[in-house]
């Protein structure tokens, strides 16, 4: 008995994934998709214990893919909601999910999700190298209302957002995307108010008006939007 508790202890170890206690493990990726698509495919490569995190945004009620293709068969992906990360509960784990190293769900909130992609903790000792393809994909349309929302502030947060860009401009959009068309150029540290945002193309956009009169309504990519106050702040240049 005592032989094989101690087998199973020694299976239980060299499957287990490797965790990831330093910062310098951790590599963080923002996922974006092409305008107007509904998904994309990654090519990367890890190495011994580092751990990669693909942060995606989408809504409650959308369905999420995610198929994770490595050269290294010890490579595995988990799914976390918003909120969560490495080392809390996981949405899915590529390891155990019906078809290895495949999601296919719908999401319970809003917000931004993370997907984790790591190697096993016997192979990340020995510092073995995995090329692999990550594809992720958004499908389905948000509801008129934000559903589900967690702490992306998606119809809540601030009144007023400021413009931080490290001193470039800011395309002001027609819609929710990088392909809608441009209706001006936003200055930084410009004060805009904060209409609600919502996520498209993998990333929170928000819709926003300028303080000035006349005032111009758009939509902007959430990146680049800070707290502000309501103070009215340069014109906007077209």
């Amino acid at each position: 008995m005592k032989a094989i508790s101690f087998f199973l202890a020694a299976v239980l170890t060299l499957s287990s994934p490797v965790s990831a206690t330093a910062q310098e493990d951790m590599r963080t990726v923002q996922v974006r998709f092409a305008a107007g698509s509904s998904g994309t495919t990654i090519t990367d490569t890890l190495k011994g214990r580092e751990v990669v995190l693909y942060k995606i945004g989408a809504e409650a009620g959308q369905r999420m893919t995610v198929t994770l293709i490595p050269s290294n068969l010890a490579t595995y992906f988990n799914l976390y909601a918003p909120g969560a990360g490495p080392g809390d509960e996981a949405l899915a784990v590529g390891q155990m999910t019906p078809e290895l190293n495949t999601f296919d769900g719908a999401l319970p909130l809003s917000g931004e999700y993370t997907v984790s992609v790591y190697m096993m903790r016997s192979a990340a000792r020995r510092g073995e190298v995995s090329d692999y393809t990550l594809t992720i994909g958004i499908n389905g349309d948000t509801g008129v209302v934000v559903q589900g929302d967690f702490a992306d502030g998606l119809q809540g947060g601030p009144d007023f957002y400021q413009v931080a860009t490290s001193g470039s401009t800011l395309n002001l959009r027609g819609g929710p995307s990088v392909g809608a068309d441009r209706l001006a150029l936003l200055s930084n540290g410009q004060n805009l108010r904060n209409l609600g945002c919502r996520m498209a193309e993998g990333r929170r956009w928000c819709k926003v008006a300028t303080l000035a009169d006349p005032g111009i309504e758009g939509w902007a990519a959430g990146d680049f939007l800070i707290e502000a106050s309501g103070q009215a702040t340069p014109s906007v240049r077209p």
